[in-house]
């Protein structure tokens, strides 16, 4: 990160470090992530991330739909039913986390893998398919 004491005068913190501060809290980026591959409901964020307890599950939903990530929408009451979908803001991380996903193909892929990739290719463009990358 940027030494608070080299920014710009005009600058109160490093972008990174408030970018990071947002996605980079425990389960934050997998939530998003699981918005991105079309879930929205809560159980199937609990369902896609096993040691995910429901407590945290609930403040981390909180928390991104305050700091204006997700949108949390009634779909009924009775029984009740909530959708979880991204915002303009949320959607916008789709260039970070494929970012973030390249470098893990890349530079950590016995992490990523179970076995060798047929091509690096074809995970890559997967991962801009499910990340709308490149589409409006």
């Amino acid at each position: 990160m940027v030494d608070p004491n080299d920014l710009p005068e005009h600058m109160r913190a490093c972008p990174i470090e408030v970018a990071v501060g947002y996605i980079g809290k425990k389960w934050a980026v997998n939530i998003v992530r699981d918005l991105f591959v079309g879930k929205k409901r809560f159980s199937q964020f609990l369902h896609s991330n096993p040691d995910l307890s429901t407590k945290m599950l609930s403040t981390r939903l909180k928390e991104l739909e305050k700091e204006g990530f997700i949108t949390k929408k009634v779909v009924s009451t009775n029984p009740i039913y909530i959708e979880y979908t991204l915002t303009t803001k949320g959607r916008a991380l789709n260039g970070i986390l494929l970012e973030l996903s390249m470098f893990s193909f890349r530079y950590c892929p016995s992490e990523v893998y179970r076995r060798p990739p047929i091509t690096l290719e074809r995970d890559i463009a997967l991962m801009k398919q499910v990340l709308k990358v490149g589409s409006k």
